[in-house]
């Protein structure tokens, strides 16, 4: 499968890094395959020039342009959808990016709730967020994760487990979020028209069967688990398959 596709869509956190140091094989996976690689990723705290820098920084040149995150995603989705009022919970590096491609940030009354990994979320902002959303607000959604993987086999909670305790105040019939990371077919959309390749010409390779594996799969793409229930790693898809 890796062999015959044209595109290889990799995962970043628990396939490429955990806590954004790199795991073996990584570097060299990537060098490797450098020409066919897009990173697909349901991060939300970071800027596709944040990755290639940590990537530099282990001595694999890697474009930024093919890096799709979903909370970039996300912000430029609601920019492009003309919405302009954003009550947006994320961490500051994602604020800043808001409000340069136009959005502006506020407290009350907006048109839109934007849901991200936030580590600063309290009772205040849950608050205020639902009572948005039963006035009429739009919400969208960097991703349903509830939890990534963390250094020393611990979880780091995500941007689901947030949204859980937001729909459990406003009623999940009450408001339906816009999702844009995996599994909905956003992220794989961009990444496969950023290496100008067909779905059915790539494969997947992440480490979650839910969000990588079916959500690759609706798509037509092709995926490869690796990690956590799977025995296969980066260093494995090094080598050849013996026959």
């Amino acid at each position: 499968m890796l062999s015959a596709a044209r595109g290889v869509l990799l995962d970043w956190d628990g396939c490429i890094a955990v806590n954004n140091r790199i795991l073996p094989g990584a570097k060299q996976f990537i060098t490797r395959n450098a020409e066919r690689v897009a990173i697909v990723s349901n991060n939300s705290t970071h800027l596709p020039a944040d990755l290639e820098e940590i990537l530099a920084g282990h001595g694999v040149a890697f474009p930024p342009d093919r890096i799709f995150l979903a909370g970039v995603e996300a912000l430029c989705s609601v920019a492009q959808s003309g919405v302009r009022r954003v009550m947006l919970c994320s961490v500051p590096r994602m604020r800043g990016f808001a409000r340069s491609l136009g959005l502006r940030l506020v407290q009350e009354n907006p048109e839109a709730v934007v849901l991200m990994r936030d580590a600063h979320f309290t009772y205040g902002k849950l608050e205020r967020a639902a009572n948005a959303l039963r006035q009429g607000a739009r919400l969208i959604v960097a991703n349903t994760d509830r939890t990534h993987p963390g250094a020393c086999n611990r979880v780091v909670p995500e941007t689901g487990a947030l949204l859980a305790a937001l729909l459990a105040c406003v009623g999940e019939r009450a408001v339906e979020p816009c999702v844009i990371g995996k599994p909905c077919p956003m992220l794989f959309e961009r990444a496969c028209e950023g290496l100008a390749i067909a779905p059915g010409e790539a494969v997947m390779i992440g480490d979650n069967p839910e969000t990588d594996g079916k959500g690759a799969a609706q798509l037509g793409i092709r995926p490869i688990l690796i990690g956590g229930a799977s025995r296969l790693s980066l260093l494995d898809l090094l080598e050849p398959v013996a026959a």
